[in-house]
């Protein structure tokens, strides 16, 4: 097996497991995976388009209309309509969401350092940059093609 064929699979096998044992937790902690990332956002920027929602969640434009109905119908969010442009909405997170979010963060946070315990900061440190590192090789190889 080259080097290169042994990359993808190391990769694919830690970016699945690493998903499944976090969205197994999250689900435990009866937070839906999909939510998670959006409600952080929200909980840092207290305000976001639908789109960039989409971005910071790497979801398609129809599964975020779907994902931020799911959050209006849990009361975490609401819909507020801008008042310059009329045809443009914001989702904003309310004092539920919020609520809920931290209840969820805490014990989810908790989760993670149990499970990165065997790493010292220093390693996490290099395996992110290493990991922006082929990264941006990988964007500006697939670019140039």
């Amino acid at each position: 097996m080259t080097t290169n064929i042994k990359l993808m699979v190391v990769f694919g096998k830690m970016a699945r497991t690493l998903q499944e044992n976090l969205s197994k937790n999250l689900e435990e902690l009866g937070m839906p995976f999909s939510l998670y990332p959006i409600l952080a956002y929200l909980n840092e920027v207290e305000k976001a388009k639908t789109q960039k929602l989409g971005e910071v969640a790497v979801i398609s434009s129809g599964t975020i209309t779907h994902t931020v109905n799911k959050l209006l119908k849990l009361n975490y969010v609401e819909k507020i309509q801008d008042e310059q442009d009329k045809r443009v909405f914001w989702i904003q997170i309310t004092k539920e969401g919020k609520k809920r979010f931290m209840e969820v963060h805490l014990k989810h946070m908790e989760y993670l350092d149990e499970l990165l315990k065997e790493f010292s900061e220093e390693d996490k440190t290099a395996l992110i940059e290493l990991m922006k590192l082929f990264g941006k090789g990988i964007t500006k190889t697939s670019e140039s093609e």
